[in-house]
């Protein structure tokens, strides 16, 4: 069964959660910690991933995506070339309320839609 995900990726198909880079566009705020990075909170459930399949986490809805982007956040990586997108995705591998897991036969930066997560951010970016 194919899915819609949603996540926030650059034209590589990386997130912005990279290492060495979150701390350029994240805002101090309390709920930090009840975002958990996927392998803190499901373990290591890539192991899972049918053979060659690409791996990424991102989220059901745009509701759950927003709770990890505040709209300063978001304005901010929009301007190092991020965005929110969706994207069909072969499999869920591990999923919370706040996140899911999932694996893909394409590549991350393939067939993806850009999406509008706040209203605020005008045009789509690409």
């Amino acid at each position: 069964m194919i899915v819609t995900i949603y996540r926030v990726q650059d034209r590589d198909g990386r997130g912005p959660w990279k290492p060495g880079f979150s701390h350029r566009w994240i805002e101090d705020r309390p709920d930090l910690d009840n975002l958990p990075p996927w392998f803190e909170e499901f373990g290591r459930v890539d192991r899972c991933a049918p053979a060659g399949a690409s791996i990424g986490s991102g989220c059901r809805t745009l509701e759950q995506l927003r709770r990890w982007f505040t709209p300063i956040e978001y304005l901010t990586i929009l301007r190092f070339g991020y965005q929110a997108i969706g994207m069909e995705v072969d499999c869920i591998l591990a999923e919370s309320d706040i996140q899911c897991v999932f694996a893909r036969r394409k590549l991350l930066k393939q067939d993806v839609v850009p999406v509008s997560l706040y209203q605020s951010e005008g045009a789509t970016h690409e």
